[in-house]
């Protein structure tokens, strides 16, 4: 059971995500820098809430999921799955909706895990599935890069 300050952390904590979780629905600005960043705070995460998991099997799990994910990610998404157009004289670029509802959706799950007491066995499924989605994040801030370089030379 939580008590009401970890209800109410619960409740902005999920309100933030879902805030941020709908903004990256929408077309993007074009920003070199974004395409490293948002990466590495994905990993981070990851393994900020891998690690509370304790089982080195499960954290040496994450690495080949993660890379699964980023080949099937890039082969999804390197046929122009990703689009982009000017506005003002400014690239921008929109990701489909799948790759973002997904890592959202199981991170609020994630997230809402550590509040309720469930099963390690259902955590740790979440964080596999967190692993395999950071991997096409991955892969799609790559094919992002590679095909906003085209845009740069025209």
């Amino acid at each position: 059971m939580i008590n009401y300050y970890e209800e109410q952390s619960l409740i902005i904590y999920l309100i933030i995500i879902i805030y941020i979780g709908v903004r990256r629905l929408m077309p993007r600005k074009f920003r070199k820098g974004r395409m490293y960043f948002w990466p590495i705070i994905y990993v981070l995460l990851l393994i900020f809430f891998s690690a509370q998991v304790n089982d080195p099997l499960i954290l040496l799990s994450l690495l080949p999921l993660g890379i699964a994910g980023y080949f099937l990610g890039y082969r999804l998404l390197e046929n122009n799955e990703i689009k982009f157009f000017f506005k003002n004289g400014t690239l921008y670029y929109k990701w489909p909706y799948s790759i973002t509802l997904t890592w959202t959706l199981l991170y609020i799950i994630r997230v809402s895990l550590e509040f309720f007491a469930l099963n390690s066995l259902t955590i740790t499924i979440i964080d596999l599935l967190l692993a395999f989605n950071t991997g096409i994040l991955i892969s799609a801030s790559i094919v992002t890069l590679r095909e906003a370089k085209k845009f740069a030379l025209s």
